[in-house]
Protein backbone atom coordinates (compact mmCIF):
# COMPACT_ATOMS: atom_id res chain seq x y z
CA UNK A 1 0.00 0.00 0.00
CA UNK A 2 1.04 3.71 -0.84
CA UNK A 3 1.59 6.35 1.46
CA UNK A 4 -1.67 8.21 -0.29
CA UNK A 5 -3.62 4.77 0.12
CA UNK A 6 -2.49 4.41 3.47
CA UNK A 7 -3.32 7.88 4.64
CA UNK A 8 -6.97 7.42 3.25
CA UNK A 9 -7.45 4.12 5.03
CA UNK A 10 -6.11 5.85 7.97
CA UNK A 11 -8.93 8.83 7.97
CA UNK A 12 -11.57 6.40 6.93
CA UNK A 13 -10.64 4.65 9.93
CA UNK A 14 -10.67 7.31 11.95
CA UNK A 15 -13.83 8.84 10.52
CA UNK A 16 -15.48 5.68 12.41
CA UNK A 17 -14.48 6.25 15.47
CA UNK A 18 -17.27 7.78 17.51
CA UNK A 19 -15.61 10.87 19.65
CA UNK A 20 -17.35 11.30 23.05
CA UNK A 21 -16.31 13.81 25.63
CA UNK A 22 -15.10 12.63 29.06
CA UNK A 23 -19.31 14.02 30.17
CA UNK A 24 -20.72 12.30 27.87
CA UNK A 25 -18.88 8.96 28.66
CA UNK A 26 -19.52 9.57 32.49
CA UNK A 27 -23.42 9.93 31.63
CA UNK A 28 -23.15 6.72 29.69
CA UNK A 29 -21.46 4.72 32.87
CA UNK A 30 -24.08 5.94 35.12
CA UNK A 31 -26.95 4.71 32.86
CA UNK A 32 -25.11 1.38 32.66
CA UNK A 33 -24.79 1.31 36.31
CA UNK A 34 -28.59 1.99 36.89
CA UNK A 35 -29.89 -0.38 34.53
CA UNK A 36 -27.12 -3.00 35.75
CA UNK A 37 -28.56 -1.94 39.51
CA UNK A 38 -31.97 -2.69 37.70
CA UNK A 39 -31.92 -5.92 36.42
CA UNK A 40 -29.72 -7.29 39.56
CA UNK A 41 -33.15 -5.50 41.86
CA UNK A 42 -35.57 -7.57 39.87
CA UNK A 43 -33.82 -10.88 41.31
CA UNK A 44 -33.16 -9.70 45.05
CA UNK A 45 -35.29 -9.77 48.02
CA UNK A 46 -35.37 -6.52 50.35
CA UNK A 47 -32.43 -7.60 52.08
CA UNK A 48 -30.00 -9.03 49.32
CA UNK A 49 -30.43 -11.70 46.77
CA UNK A 50 -33.13 -14.50 47.32
CA UNK A 51 -32.12 -17.29 49.45
CA UNK A 52 -31.20 -20.43 47.44
CA UNK A 53 -32.18 -22.71 48.41
CA UNK A 54 -35.94 -21.06 48.77
CA UNK A 55 -37.34 -21.18 52.33
CA UNK A 56 -41.18 -21.50 51.28
CA UNK A 57 -42.70 -19.54 54.86
CA UNK A 58 -42.64 -15.82 53.83
CA UNK A 59 -41.80 -14.97 57.50
CA UNK A 60 -38.44 -17.05 58.31
CA UNK A 61 -37.28 -15.82 54.64
CA UNK A 62 -37.35 -12.61 55.80
CA UNK A 63 -35.66 -13.26 59.34
CA UNK A 64 -33.26 -15.16 56.98
CA UNK A 65 -32.21 -12.43 54.68
CA UNK A 66 -32.52 -9.76 57.26
CA UNK A 67 -30.11 -11.82 59.79
CA UNK A 68 -27.50 -12.29 56.52
CA UNK A 69 -27.85 -8.61 55.60
CA UNK A 70 -27.22 -7.53 59.40
CA UNK A 71 -23.93 -9.42 59.19
CA UNK A 72 -23.11 -9.33 55.82
CA UNK A 73 -22.63 -12.99 55.56
CA UNK A 74 -23.40 -15.56 52.78
CA UNK A 75 -24.87 -18.74 52.79
CA UNK A 76 -23.75 -21.78 52.93
CA UNK A 77 -25.49 -22.43 56.13
CA UNK A 78 -28.63 -20.41 54.96
CA UNK A 79 -29.76 -21.21 58.85
CA UNK A 80 -27.82 -21.85 61.78
CA UNK A 81 -30.12 -23.53 64.63
CA UNK A 82 -29.20 -23.82 68.34
CA UNK A 83 -31.86 -24.99 71.72
CA UNK A 84 -33.98 -27.20 71.33
CA UNK A 85 -33.93 -27.34 67.08
CA UNK A 86 -35.90 -30.73 66.28
CA UNK A 87 -39.33 -29.07 66.66
CA UNK A 88 -38.63 -26.53 64.05
CA UNK A 89 -36.80 -29.17 62.27
CA UNK A 90 -40.01 -31.57 62.08
CA UNK A 91 -41.95 -27.90 60.81
CA UNK A 92 -40.09 -26.82 58.03
CA UNK A 93 -38.87 -30.28 56.86
CA UNK A 94 -42.93 -31.16 56.84
CA UNK A 95 -43.55 -28.18 54.92
CA UNK A 96 -40.64 -28.24 52.41
CA UNK A 97 -42.17 -32.17 51.60
CA UNK A 98 -46.26 -31.29 51.64
CA UNK A 99 -47.93 -29.77 48.50
CA UNK A 100 -47.47 -27.16 46.93
CA UNK A 101 -43.90 -27.48 47.43
CA UNK A 102 -43.11 -30.93 46.99
CA UNK A 103 -39.99 -31.36 47.44
CA UNK A 104 -37.00 -33.73 48.15
CA UNK A 105 -35.23 -33.26 51.65
CA UNK A 106 -32.35 -34.81 52.63
CA UNK A 107 -31.48 -35.00 56.96
CA UNK A 108 -28.30 -36.12 58.04
CA UNK A 109 -28.65 -36.82 61.60
CA UNK A 110 -25.55 -37.54 63.28
CA UNK A 111 -27.36 -37.10 66.78
CA UNK A 112 -29.93 -39.94 66.01
CA UNK A 113 -33.01 -38.17 67.24
CA UNK A 114 -34.58 -37.06 64.45
CA UNK A 115 -38.32 -38.76 64.38
CA UNK A 116 -39.84 -39.60 61.00
CA UNK A 117 -43.21 -39.26 62.61
CA UNK A 118 -43.63 -35.73 63.86
CA UNK A 119 -43.35 -34.43 60.44
CA UNK A 120 -47.01 -35.22 59.59
CA UNK A 121 -50.02 -35.00 61.77
CA UNK A 122 -51.23 -37.03 64.18
CA UNK A 123 -54.80 -37.35 63.01
CA UNK A 124 -55.57 -39.93 61.71
CA UNK A 125 -56.47 -40.72 57.40
CA UNK A 126 -60.24 -40.59 57.03
CA UNK A 127 -62.17 -43.86 55.97
CA UNK A 128 -62.11 -44.27 52.68
CA UNK A 129 -65.89 -44.32 51.83
CA UNK A 130 -65.82 -40.75 53.46
CA UNK A 131 -67.96 -38.19 51.74
CA UNK A 132 -66.66 -34.73 50.02
CA UNK A 133 -67.92 -33.01 52.72
CA UNK A 134 -65.64 -35.06 55.50
CA UNK A 135 -62.70 -35.10 53.28
CA UNK A 136 -63.07 -31.67 53.40
CA UNK A 137 -63.55 -31.08 56.84
CA UNK A 138 -60.62 -34.25 57.77
CA UNK A 139 -58.19 -31.12 55.54
CA UNK A 140 -59.15 -28.31 57.87
CA UNK A 141 -58.11 -30.81 61.07
CA UNK A 142 -54.60 -30.86 59.88
CA UNK A 143 -52.05 -29.77 61.47
CA UNK A 144 -50.62 -26.73 59.38
CA UNK A 145 -47.30 -26.54 61.05
CA UNK A 146 -46.68 -29.97 59.81
CA UNK A 147 -48.75 -30.28 56.60
CA UNK A 148 -46.89 -33.45 55.34
CA UNK A 149 -48.75 -36.56 55.02
CA UNK A 150 -47.62 -40.27 55.05
CA UNK A 151 -47.32 -40.72 50.88
CA UNK A 152 -44.90 -37.60 51.09
CA UNK A 153 -42.18 -39.03 53.75
CA UNK A 154 -40.95 -41.78 50.51
CA UNK A 155 -38.83 -37.78 49.65
CA UNK A 156 -37.03 -37.74 52.70
CA UNK A 157 -33.95 -39.22 52.71
CA UNK A 158 -32.83 -39.58 56.44
CA UNK A 159 -28.79 -40.67 56.47
CA UNK A 160 -27.44 -41.11 60.32
CA UNK A 161 -23.30 -41.72 60.33
CA UNK A 162 -21.73 -44.08 62.97
CA UNK A 163 -22.33 -42.66 66.73
CA UNK A 164 -19.02 -41.17 67.08
CA UNK A 165 -16.83 -41.57 70.98
CA UNK A 166 -18.17 -39.54 73.29
CA UNK A 167 -15.03 -37.38 73.68
CA UNK A 168 -15.08 -36.89 69.77
CA UNK A 169 -18.66 -35.57 70.08
CA UNK A 170 -18.26 -33.69 72.65
CA UNK A 171 -14.86 -32.13 71.05
CA UNK A 172 -16.38 -31.77 67.51
CA UNK A 173 -13.60 -34.13 66.48
CA UNK A 174 -12.56 -35.14 63.19
CA UNK A 175 -13.69 -38.32 63.04
CA UNK A 176 -17.59 -37.50 63.45
CA UNK A 177 -17.17 -34.26 61.12
CA UNK A 178 -15.40 -36.67 58.54
CA UNK A 179 -18.68 -39.06 58.42
CA UNK A 180 -21.36 -36.27 58.67
CA UNK A 181 -19.61 -35.17 55.48
CA UNK A 182 -19.11 -38.51 53.89
CA UNK A 183 -22.86 -38.63 54.63
CA UNK A 184 -23.31 -35.51 52.78
CA UNK A 185 -21.52 -36.60 50.06
CA UNK A 186 -23.05 -39.57 49.72
CA UNK A 187 -26.74 -38.01 49.77
CA UNK A 188 -25.90 -35.75 47.00
CA UNK A 189 -24.28 -38.37 44.79
CA UNK A 190 -27.62 -40.38 44.94
CA UNK A 191 -30.02 -37.54 44.90
CA UNK A 192 -28.18 -36.60 41.26
CA UNK A 193 -26.74 -39.78 39.96
CA UNK A 194 -28.88 -42.26 41.57
CA UNK A 195 -32.18 -44.39 40.76
CA UNK A 196 -34.69 -43.21 43.49
CA UNK A 197 -38.42 -42.47 43.84
CA UNK A 198 -37.60 -38.28 43.73
CA UNK A 199 -36.96 -38.31 40.17
CA UNK A 200 -40.35 -36.10 39.98
CA UNK A 201 -39.05 -33.59 42.56
CA UNK A 202 -37.15 -30.72 43.04
CA UNK A 203 -34.03 -31.73 45.46
CA UNK A 204 -34.08 -29.06 48.27
CA UNK A 205 -31.06 -29.34 49.59
CA UNK A 206 -29.29 -31.17 53.21
CA UNK A 207 -30.29 -30.66 56.69
CA UNK A 208 -27.42 -31.86 58.90
CA UNK A 209 -28.07 -32.11 62.78
CA UNK A 210 -24.14 -31.42 63.80
CA UNK A 211 -23.04 -29.07 61.48
CA UNK A 212 -22.75 -28.42 58.02
CA UNK A 213 -25.07 -28.18 55.08
CA UNK A 214 -28.04 -26.02 53.56
CA UNK A 215 -29.79 -25.98 57.29
CA UNK A 216 -27.05 -26.68 60.44
CA UNK A 217 -28.15 -28.07 64.24
CA UNK A 218 -25.84 -27.18 66.66
CA UNK A 219 -24.03 -25.38 69.83
CA UNK A 220 -23.66 -22.25 67.91
CA UNK A 221 -26.49 -21.95 65.86
CA UNK A 222 -27.39 -17.98 65.31
CA UNK A 223 -31.21 -18.59 65.67
CA UNK A 224 -32.19 -20.62 69.20
CA UNK A 225 -34.97 -22.09 69.35
CA UNK A 226 -37.31 -22.58 72.71
CA UNK A 227 -41.01 -23.20 73.99
CA UNK A 228 -42.81 -19.87 74.41
CA UNK A 229 -42.77 -19.12 78.03
CA UNK A 230 -46.32 -18.60 79.53
CA UNK A 231 -45.19 -16.06 82.60
CA UNK A 232 -46.61 -16.52 86.17
CA UNK A 233 -48.30 -15.07 88.36
CA UNK A 234 -47.40 -11.79 89.57
CA UNK A 235 -46.78 -10.21 92.86
CA UNK A 236 -49.49 -9.97 95.37
CA UNK A 237 -52.00 -11.39 92.68
CA UNK A 238 -55.46 -13.05 94.41
CA UNK A 239 -56.57 -16.03 94.20
CA UNK A 240 -59.87 -14.69 92.64
CA UNK A 241 -57.64 -13.03 90.07
CA UNK A 242 -55.42 -16.54 89.26
CA UNK A 243 -58.77 -18.48 89.12
CA UNK A 244 -59.93 -16.01 86.53
CA UNK A 245 -56.68 -16.12 84.79
CA UNK A 246 -56.15 -19.95 84.76
CA UNK A 247 -58.42 -20.67 81.87
CA UNK A 248 -56.60 -18.44 79.94
CA UNK A 249 -53.15 -19.77 81.04
CA UNK A 250 -54.23 -23.41 80.29
CA UNK A 251 -55.07 -22.20 76.54
CA UNK A 252 -51.51 -20.55 76.30
CA UNK A 253 -50.31 -23.64 77.15
CA UNK A 254 -52.34 -26.01 75.17
CA UNK A 255 -51.16 -23.45 71.90
CA UNK A 256 -47.76 -25.29 72.01
CA UNK A 257 -46.15 -22.27 70.73
CA UNK A 258 -42.39 -22.47 69.76
CA UNK A 259 -40.29 -19.28 68.59
CA UNK A 260 -37.28 -18.94 66.73
CA UNK A 261 -34.99 -16.28 68.34
CA UNK A 262 -31.95 -14.10 66.77
CA UNK A 263 -30.72 -10.68 66.73
CA UNK A 264 -33.14 -9.45 64.27
CA UNK A 265 -36.47 -10.88 64.99
CA UNK A 266 -38.36 -13.67 66.08
CA UNK A 267 -40.11 -16.98 63.87
CA UNK A 268 -43.19 -18.09 65.65
CA UNK A 269 -44.98 -21.22 64.86
CA UNK A 270 -47.40 -23.08 67.31
CA UNK A 271 -47.90 -27.32 66.67
CA UNK A 272 -51.50 -27.27 65.48
CA UNK A 273 -50.91 -23.79 64.19
CA UNK A 274 -49.94 -20.90 62.12
CA UNK A 275 -46.88 -19.11 62.26
CA UNK A 276 -45.80 -15.66 62.08
CA UNK A 277 -42.44 -13.50 62.58
CA UNK A 278 -41.81 -10.35 64.09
Amino acid sequence: MDTAAARHAGARILGEIEEESLEELLASLRATLVTSTSTTAAHTGAHGPLLQPPIPIPQLSSLIARHHHASQSAPPPLLSLSGRHLPFLYHLVSTLLAAPHRYAVVVVDADHRFDVTRLVSSVSPPPSSSSAGDLEQHQQQRDPSHPAQVDDLRHLYVYRPARSAPRQARDGGGGGGNQVQACVAAAQQHLLYGRHASRGRTWWGTVVIGGGGDVSAGWRGWMEVQRREVPGFGVGTSAEEALAERERRHARVAERVWEGRSRVGVYAWAEGGGAGGG
